[in-house]
């Protein structure tokens, strides 16, 4: 079945936990050292400013030239200004200040996905669906969702008037928010896949993720678990601290999650699994994509390198190196320090002498043209061993054990999503009902729900009868839109996170994890029985 695409991710950084830093000046052979660049440097920006055609503001002159001076050392290394500065910080630390909704565009408007549970929205019962018309007196009409997001957020306890239209009422309606604070989980789902299967995946690694890990673990080994499927697909990464946490929960006391070395003595790190804590001992298979990077393939190849589990889905990003973020008044700097390498001894990084092919993955494409290979070969170079001597690779990124790409959607499903078709149904669905938890939970997407949702399609102009027609005789596009249906109208009537476990029931990757499962089992009790036997076995002397 096709899947819902998945955008590249172009720059992902790791921040080195809560390391900070200054920016020192180092002398320069001659040219009367740095000082005398400073001065040159000065110079150039007093002329720009002066004879410039157009007027710029020093702030964007100076960050711009930032920008360029790092630009020369590597991908990753990047200029943070305040404002990307301050929103790093705040996804770092897991929460910030705000109403407690998601947003995004619906039918050229901006919608309510969701209000987040506990949150003052949430309490005021802005639902899905709602478009938010105005804030604080000012239109959406011609405002990003950044803008917008910025608007809605601010200092806890200040207020801010955000107006709604809701289908199937005739007036806007007004409420006035008072913001608090807004968690940003980055388990973003955890469940139950059957009776003894968890599923938890992770968005990010922030300053919580393992914590919330550990609390998801307990939950669902208290429900029945006994192994676990971790989805880490589309994770750029985050802080290494918590993917040591996480990797910490699977993995046995005192093992090796991954080192790290550089130019300098305090970039030799060694990171190990704390002696105590919460360990799970069930099997486990990791879910990887293209766009699992930095931190997320940190514990991925920690998995792959102990035999603790087996790794499924498409060769991840390949970032093997480490951003130190270092704070400069309001600002940061993202600066590559290291390098990091898995247990095995293996360094991901893929090369970026060709910035476009570092970004759209060429080597994964036939010939290198659009079209994906069908199964990518593991890249060159030297080969790596795990605990019990199987073959792994370096140089691009975690190969995943069991390859499994998602299928791609017909351009009659892609025509519907991208017009927001199954989420615009499901809001004027549900509208008339008064419990719509109930109603959508009982949804099932027949051969009669199937009419009516074709039936407004193509009313709406969101696709033609023809079109229409062909997507319903074709059992692929038939499935595919069943899924998104009902998906839509649970995510709308019960949570996004009941509404996703829809479409990951459907998954191809997660089914392919499934059927791995009794394998990473019997890979890990191989592994765990090796080491008891000679734990066993007595040391020779040696005379």
């Amino acid at each position: 079945m096709a899947r819902l695409g998945f955008s590249l991710l172009v720059a992902v950084t790791v921040g080195g936990g809560a390391l900070t830093g200054a920016l020192v000046g180092e002398k320069a052979p001659g040219n009367g050292g740095a000082t005398g660049f400073l001065a040159r440097y000065t110079q150039i920006l007093e002329k720009t400013q002066e004879l410039a055609p157009l007027e710029v503001p020093a702030s964007e002159l100076v960050y711009g030239s930032v920008d360029g001076m790092l630009e020369t050392l590597d991908p990753h290394s990047n200029f943070l200004r305040p404002e990307a500065f301050a929103a790093m910080r705040e996804r770092q630390q897991g929460s910030f200040y705000g109403i407690g909704v998601l947003i995004g565009i619906r039918g050229g408007k901006v919608t309510i996905l969701t209000p987040i549970e506990g949150t003052p929205a949430y309490r005021l019962g802005l639902r899905a669906g709602d478009i938010i018309e105005a804030v604080d007196g000012q239109s959406t009409e011609d405002m990003d969702l950044d803008e917008v997001a910025r608007r809605l957020r601010g200092p806890e306890g200040t207020t801010v008037r955000v107006t709604i239209i809701r289908p199937g009422l005739p007036e806007p309606l007004e409420f006035q928010v008072t913001r608090a604070r807004v968690p940003t989980d980055s388990v973003r789902y955890a469940f139950l896949l059957d009776e003894r299967t968890a599923y938890i995946r992770i968005g990010e690694f922030t300053r919580t993720t393992g914590h919330e890990v550990a609390n998801a673990l307990k939950n669902l080994t208290n429900q029945g678990a006994t192994r676990l499927i971790l989805d880490l697909r589309d994770n750029p990464g985050g802080l290494v601290d918590s993917a040591v946490e996480v990797a910490g929960l699977l993995l046995q006391p005192g093992q090796r999650v991954f080192s790290t070395r550089g130019r300098t003595a305090d970039s030799f790190q060694d990171y190990r699994v704390p002696r105590d804590g919460q360990h799970f001992e069930g099997p486990v298979v990791v879910v990887v994509n293209q766009t699992t990077a930095s931190a997320a393939e940190i514990v991925a190849g920690a998995i792959q390198d102990h035999d603790r589990g087996l790794v499924v889905g498409e060769p991840t990003f390949g970032k093997g190196v480490v951003q130190t973020i270092f704070p400069v008044k309001n600002c940061g700097v993202a600066l590559t320090t290291a390098k990091y390498y898995t247990p095995s001894g293996r360094c991901i990084q893929r090369d970026w002498d060709s910035y476009f092919a570092y970004v759209s993955h060429e080597e994964l494409k036939a010939n290198g043209g659009p079209e994906p290979l069908a199964t990518p070969t593991p890249p060159p170079g030297e080969v790596y061993f795990t605990d019990s001597g199987r073959k792994v690779y370096g140089n691009g990124g975690i190969f995943p054990d069991r390859f499994r790409r998602l299928g791609e959607y017909s351009a009659t499903v892609s025509k519907l999503l991208a017009q927001s078709a199954f989420f615009q149904y499901a809001v004027s669905y549900l509208a008339p009902h008064q419990d719509k938890e109930t109603v959508a939970r009982a949804f099932r997407a027949d051969d009669q729900q199937l009419e009516a949702f074709g039936q407004t399609a193509v009313e709406k102009g969101w696709v033609t009868a023809e079109e229409w027609a062909e997507a319903l005789a074709k059992p692929a596009d038939k499935q595919d839109i069943s899924v998104l249906l009902t998906s839509e109208v649970v995510n709308v009537g019960v949570s996004l996170s009941e509404g996703y476990k829809v479409l990951v029931r459907d998954d191809e990757q997660v089914q392919e994890a499934l059927a791995a499962l009794e394998e990473a089992g019997r890979l890990y009790q191989r592994v765990q029985g090796s080491s008891q036997q000679a734990a066993r076995i007595p040391p020779k002397a040696t005379f």
